[in-house]
């Protein structure tokens, strides 16, 4: 039931100009993080920032990384990578994944009571993933001189997670949008072979 009510009020966002407005201002955000905030963290840290790191990290490589830390890459860690531009840009993009999912899937019109019916969720899997994991690398960075390797190893873990979850997401897209072109041209083949 609360499936479906997300559903409906997706669909109405998946139009073309919805889908494209969501996915600039994912992006814009994405490129903003890329361009300005994640080289200065990388920059301190001597490797790519926790979050980057899609394979995880072990407890001694993070240990090594926390200790590169100074107060002014930790608080621009926290703000505005973490606790700013890293929650708006996870529920950007999985809200223009999942309306781009909606939009594609009944263009090749799959059924709503179909299993593939709610794939759009997986994006937002995927964000709310994002954002446990953006609280255990805030209590990371904020707790380096005692951090425990449990907490190292669910931030990892996370990290991997989320990776996996927004490749499937991207996945998802990539086979319904591959579907629906070859659909499509099968019909222009078929109208065009009756002329």
């Amino acid at each position: 039931m609360i499936c479906k009510k997300v559903h409906n009020k997706l669909e109405r966002m998946a139009t073309i100009k919805g889908i494209t407005g969501l996915f600039l201002l994912s992006h814009c955000i994405l490129l903003f993080m890329m361009l300005f905030t994640f080289p200065l963290i990388n920059a301190k840290l001597g490797t790519h920032a926790f979050d980057l790191k899609t394979f995880g990290y072990s407890p001694s490589e993070a240990t090594i990384m926390l200790q590169n830390l100074d107060q002014s890459t930790i608080d621009l860690y926290l703000f505005p990578q973490l606790f700013l531009l890293d929650l708006l840009y996870p529920i950007l993009l999985a809200l223009f994944l999942s309306t781009f999912i909606i939009r594609l899937s009944n263009l090749i019109k799959i059924n709503q009571h179909h299993a593939f019916s709610n794939l759009f969720l997986l994006p937002f899997i995927a964000m709310f993933i994002d954002y446990f994991e953006n609280i255990m690398i805030s209590l990371m960075i904020t707790n380096s001189a005692n951090v425990s390797s449990g907490l190292i190893k669910m931030a990892s873990l996370l990290t991997q997670m989320k990776g996996a979850f927004t490749s499937l997401s991207w996945l998802v897209v990539l086979i319904l949008l591959f579907t629906w072109l070859s659909k499509k041209w099968k019909n222009k083949k078929h109208t065009a072979s009756k002329v």
